[in-house]
């Protein structure tokens, strides 16, 4: 069973929408209140409230004072701690990869009553889509790299195939996907597993139409949260 799905057919394409994608770039500059508490002073986690995606990790350095990183609200919260409790003397650092996303409180024990609280927001990461144009005898580009959960889009002109394999001697050609497409044709896919993919052009493979998918784990960060006394 073909995993590609026809978007739409039209007779003709006059223009083409490529995404574009944008990058989170999280800048700590120097001297700067990552916080945006118009230069706060006192026992606080800068920034204190922060948003990454599944997989990320956040690092908490303690730049001044002692301090603890404590999952839960406060010592009241009967699930305090369970998810991480961690002592940060001045100078040193603890990191947690977050693995699910929800919205995860945390506090400083010795500074909780001067309001030394903080809030992870984690989301799943967003899919992408990466395009590829179908034209004379090349798939344009030829080798795409995704994450798991993108979608590979291609947009055509001209008469093809997009068949999974590595040629039509391959023994799995076809296994996974094989459309026969013409101009004004939009297919997309969804790749889930980490792997690569060949596929090719069954009327143009002897001309060298072919194409590879990459589907490699995604790339996470480490996001950087002082700990100030």
């Amino acid at each position: 069973m073909s995993v590609l799905s026809r978007i739409t057919v039209r007779p003709s394409v006059s223009s083409l929408a490529v995404p574009l994608f944008a990058a989170l770039i999280v800048a700590f500059g120097c001297g700067d209140d990552k916080s945006g508490n118009g230069g706060a002073s006192g026992p606080r986690f800068d920034p204190a409230e922060i948003t990454i995606v599944v997989g990320d990790t956040i690092r908490w350095v303690a730049t001044s004072g002692d301090h603890t990183v404590t999952s839960g609200t406060g010592a009241q919260d009967p699930n305090s701690g369970q998810l991480f409790n961690a002592s940060l003397p001045e100078g040193d650092e603890f990191r947690h990869v977050f693995n699910a996303t929800g919205t995860f409180d945390y506090y400083c024990i010795p500074h909780e009553a001067n309001g030394m609280v903080g809030t992870v927001t984690v989301e799943a990461a967003e899919p992408r889509i990466v395009d590829v144009f179908v034209s004379g005898v090349t798939f344009n580009p030829a080798v795409v790299t995704i994450n798991p959960g993108d979608q590979v889009r291609w947009t055509v002109n001209g008469s093809h195939t997009i068949t999974s394999g590595a040629g039509p001697t391959d023994p799995n050609a076809g296994d996974r996907f094989d459309e026969t497409v013409n101009t004004g044709s939009v297919i997309t896919a969804t790749f889930n597993d980490l792997g690569t993919i060949p596929y090719f052009c069954q009327l143009h493979f002897a001309m060298g139409m072919t194409g590879t998918i990459n589907v490699v784990p995604r790339t996470s960060r480490t996001v950087e949260v002082e700990a100030l006394d």
